[in-house]
């Protein structure tokens, strides 16, 4: 029970201070783009985390549509390497049957396991964007837009201990994740995730967000300087999450993140910080 309390008092923190750090530019008369949208996954966002089916025991067959919607607010660092967060809306639309999953966030996909404890399959999602408005550090880069890519996942939990992982290829390169951690239930309403995530990419995949092309850096009036970025591993992470249900229909989830840029992306001239936190929370319904 002390648990309990404990958890949710730091999370609890966690949210005051993301308000608090939101509200800022509101004070400060400055204007929340409405277009930024954050949907990239964790380490940055909470979703892995939040139940995004019916409950367990609920009496819900599985062989109907389960659908989750909802959103909230991300405070997150402006663009990987960025010397500053800014505020961003957090959509939650998540939508499945039998082993079809439909979300923005963990594409449309296919789980090929019968076994509860094991997920594996393919994914279609959707690949990470970044315009070259979000930060002046961007000046000259260009944007670089969505698209399509392919790939495959597979989660095994070994409760309370859990492991993630996914390769995923499409226009701007491959990359691969690798995650794992400890799920601890607190009540029968909360519950609390903690884990660590690494993230690789190729040579092309590295390059498209963290190199810097002579006709770039030309155009950035030579405030940037070329750079080959190298594949490797581009970043770590240690996260947080809680998710509470208030009821079988109702639930929220609070996230904080603190990741480490390493590997050539550390090195790239667009890295401000090499040190980066993001602090979620939302709010969804199911039904």
């Amino acid at each position: 029970m002390k648990l309990t309390f404990i958890f949710r008092g730091i999370f609890r923190a966690a949210i005051l201070l993301a308000v608090g750090a939101l509200t800022v530019p509101v004070a400060q008369g400055q204007v929340i783009d409405p277009q930024r949208i954050d949907t990239q996954q964790v380490p940055d966002l909470p979703i892995r985390s939040v139940p995004s089916g019916p409950p367990p025991d609920s009496g819900i067959r599985s062989d109907v549509w389960r659908v989750s919607a909802g959103g909230g607010l991300s405070y997150a660092p402006r663009y990987e390497g960025a010397s500053s967060n800014s505020l961003r809306v957090m959509p939650l639309l998540e939508a499945g049957h039998g082993k079809i999953f439909i979300s923005p966030l963990r594409g449309i996909g296919y789980n090929f396991s019968d076994d509860k404890n094991m997920e594996y399959g393919l994914r279609l999602t959707l690949g990470h964007g970044r315009r070259q408005n979000a930060d002046p550090r961007l000046n000259g880069m260009g944007d670089i837009s969505y698209s399509a890519e392919t790939g495959a996942y597979l989660n095994l939990r070994f409760s309370p201990w859990y492991i993630s992982g996914g390769l995923t290829a499409g226009s701007h390169g491959t990359h691969a994740e690798l995650g794992g951690g400890i799920g601890i239930p607190l009540s029968t309403a909360d519950r609390l995730r903690i884990g660590a995530n690494l993230n690789w990419g190729d040579n092309q995949y590295n390059q498209t967000y963290f190199g810097v092309t002579a006709a770039q850096a030309t155009a950035s009036g030579n405030v940037l300087t070329a750079y080959n970025a190298s594949a490797g591993i581009k970043d770590y992470a240690l996260t947080a999450n809680w998710a509470h249900s208030y009821s079988k229909e109702w639930f929220s989830g609070a996230g904080v993140s603190f990741k480490r840029l390493t590997g050539s992306a550390q090195y790239s001239p667009l890295t401000m910080r090499r040190t980066m936190n993001s602090l979620n929370f939302l709010v969804g319904y199911r039904f």
